[in-house]
């Protein structure tokens, strides 16, 4: 455990070192702060106040790095960093700020004073969580800044895509590394608003003719949509691509294959409220006619509902290619 959490804090030593400067200038700014809005440094700061700050001051930065490399705020790759990583942030500075008001109330209290004002810990505990949180975070910043000035000066080709879901939200973002630009996306029941910035409109044929591509990221849409779009890109010429059997298993959803595939033991099947059982997994995927998904697990119950059909119309040309180029079946269970 002690050569893991040392390992840890090596790895980022840069890092370690921006924070031993922030967690104390986030605080000595609120001093100066506090002070200043009075508009003169008193002598009670720099006689009481300042000095109790310096006695704390060597404490707190190690009590800091301590709880920062137990939340995991080293050794992480920030150039990725997301919503979990500022939720350890926002955890780590909580428990930071309570170490802060028992340490120079009940540890090293300003000498006849008991604390240091309220506004020392207010604007103390708001800047150095902006101070650790653009420590982490500026990087990826800057590549995010740096990847659009460079889309701004690289050719690229205006993108359509039809659906404001999740998997939509997956297919932008995964285009967001290729020469494809999204421009529009579009929705009936959300037009007018956007997602991830980009405007979204009800009616994809009055855009069609300002995109180079479209990309189908709505697992809903009905095969009579579909088959109208394909026809309409067609005509015009413009590439089509159906995202939403690639993306819309990336949540994390299990197939029911998967999971047959992997039990040997006995397996009961619950379809409609009716139980069959059978020997194997492997029996029990060859007696399912249908598409279905997982809804729940309980022991050796499994029990499913079907799949809408609606997410898998528009595949059979593909599944086709797929077979030609690789001699095998396409598995939508």
């Amino acid at each position: 455990m002690k050569k893991k959490f040392w390992d840890s804090i090596a790895k980022d030593l840069w890092i370690v070192l921006l924070d031993i400067v922030a967690v104390n200038a986030a605080y000595f700014l609120a001093l100066v702060v506090q002070f200043s809005m009075r508009g003169i440094f008193s002598d009670i700061a720099t006689d009481t106040y300042i000095p109790a700050f310096l006695r704390f001051a060597p404490i707190y930065t190690v009590l800091c790095l301590i709880v920062f490399a137990l939340m995991k705020l080293y050794g992480g790759m920030w150039r990725f960093a997301g919503i979990n990583d500022m939720n350890r942030i926002i955890a780590a500075n909580a428990i930071t700020i309570v170490i802060q008001i028992i340490g120079t109330i009940f540890i090293l209290p300003p000498s006849d004073k008991g604390r240091m004002p309220i506004l020392y810990y207010v604007i103390g505990a708001v800047l150095q969580f902006v101070f650790v949180s653009l420590i982490r975070f500026g990087y990826r910043i800057f590549l995010v800044e740096k990847k659009k000035i460079a889309a701004r000066n690289t050719p690229s080709v205006p993108s359509m895509v039809i659906g404001a879901g999740e998997t939509a939200r997956k297919a932008i973002h995964h285009l967001e590394d290729t020469p494809f630009r999204v421009t529009v996306v579009v929705d009936e029941k959300m037009a007018g608003k956007t997602l991830d910035g980009i405007g979204v409109v009800g009616d994809y044929a009055e855009k069609l003719p300002t995109v180079r591509a479209v990309f189908i990221a709505d697992p809903n849409l009905s095969a009579e949509k579909r088959k109208e779009i394909k026809e309409k890109c067609e005509e015009a010429g413009i590439e089509l691509q159906d995202y939403t059997g690639y993306l819309s298993n990336l949540g994390g959803r299990i197939p029911t294959s998967s999971l047959l595939e992997l039990v040997k033991g006995k397996v009961i099947l619950v379809v409609d409220g009716k139980e069959t059982e059978y020997s194997s997994g492997e029996e029990a995927l060859q007696n399912l006619k249908d598409r279905f998904e997982i809804k729940s697990i309980e022991g050796a119950k499994v029990e499913l509902i079907k799949s809408s059909s609606s997410a898998y119309v528009g595949y059979d040309a593909w599944a086709q290619q797929h077979k030609e180029q690789t001699g095998e079946d396409v598995s939508f269970f």
